[in-house]
């Protein structure tokens, strides 16, 4: 059999993001290393801080200082500025962009690359200020089945909770490397751009952000210790704040990094009702800001806008405002470079239009 790692790499997916992306994929580390995060037990006891706390830090049984690990510890971030924090670290090329890929035979013997996604907020904005599900961390997952001969044949995106399933013949790709329209915010990940439903709202992934193949760090079943780590990445649970979800676990606890089968495709597809068009937008700079003067459709009952430095492959900075008009002008706080501007509407039924390059 070829070198997994060989594998691994022949097919690691390419991720094409929505134009409002603040958060991209990078390494697990960046949970554990900022300096913001604490890892706790359920009853608030401090455990351990950076530097003491990183990856090599957590344990499927014990941590490196010999302290037993359970199942209701949990790293969060003590100062709930999320975008900053993920923005500082993925400016550091030891984090930025990376994949964490683990191959492993099912229980019917069939060969299955997976890819695992962090992602260090679940920022779910369709609904603009009445955002929901959100929470701390974010892991999500792409995989890849080969035949007896080591060609690809199925691939499964995670999408929520559940997951979507294609054939690699009609998946989208470019030669061995598929394509992942990555959700604005919730990081699901689908087969082609629009509107999607998941079951309970509307995911937009428009595919206007930047495509990035992430580096790819090789993980094996019980190695590094961290993938079997029994805590959550994040202190997020339900009911915390409005509309809140449970900040994840480690990809080692999960039925399907064992028997990768058992996420092999079943979520039911539905047809998402016709977004809303996107608004007409304008930008005016001033020396600290960008004022986006906008037309948006009548239904719109929110107003997103993302600023991405001109030419760049950096995650966007997002703010989203609640409208009480088809009209008018916001204003974001910017530094002198030069930036794309993006603006986008959320209509009644909370389904987002696709992002339009304002002018």
């Amino acid at each position: 059999m070829t070198d997994v790692r060989v594998l691994l790499q022949r097919h690691t997916p390419r991720l094409v993001y929505d134009s409002h992306e603040a958060y991209f994929a990078d390494s697990a580390a960046i949970w554990t290393d900022s300096t913001t995060n604490v890892l706790k037990r359920q009853d608030a006891t401090v455990l351990a801080r950076p530097p003491k706390l990183a990856l090599g830090f957590l344990g499927e049984m014990a941590y490196a200082d010999s302290k037993p690990a359970f199942k209701t510890d949990a790293i969060g971030d003590t100062t709930r500025s999320y975008a900053a924090n993920a923005a500082k670290l993925h400016k550091q090329a030891k984090y930025a962009n990376r994949v964490h890929g683990h191959a492993r035979k099912d229980s019917q013997g069939r060969l299955w690359l997976q890819y695992w996604l962090f992602y260090y907020y679940n920022d779910y904005q369709l609904l603009g200020p009445l955002s929901g599900g959100n929470h701390e961390g974010d892991w999500e997952l792409v995989q890849v089945r080969l035949d007896a001969a080591e060609q690809p044949q199925q691939i499964v995106y995670s999408q929520h909770k559940l997951a979507e399933s294609k054939t690699w013949m009609v998946a989208p790709r470019i030669g061995n490397t598929p394509l992942v329209y990555v959700a604005r915010g919730s990081h699901a990940n689908y087969f082609g751009k629009g509107s999607h439903w998941t079951g309970n709202w509307f995911d937009q992934a428009d595919g206007r952000g930047p495509q990035i193949t992430p580096a790819l760090v090789v993980l094996e079943d019980r190695s590094p210790a961290w993938v079997l780590w029994p805590g959550s990445w994040g202190d997020t649970k339900p009911g915390i704040l409005r509309l809140d979800s449970s900040s994840p676990v480690s990809p080692g606890v999960r039925p399907y990094w064992l028997d990768p089968v058992k996420l092999s495709g079943t979520m039911p597809k539905q047809g998402a009702p016709a977004p809303p068009a996107p608004p007409r937008a304008t930008v005016l700079r001033t020396p600290e800001s960008v004022v986006v003067r906008f037309d948006a459709p009548p239904e719109a009952t929110a107003l997103a806008v993302a600023l991405r430095p001109k030419g760049s492959d950096e995650p966007a900075v997002t703010r989203a405002f609640a409208l009480d008009a088809t009209t008018g002008e916001v204003e974001l706080p910017a530094d002198d470079r030069e930036f794309d501007v993006w603006t986008s509407v959320v209509g009644p039924e909370g389904v987002a239009s696709a992002g339009a390059k304002a002018q």
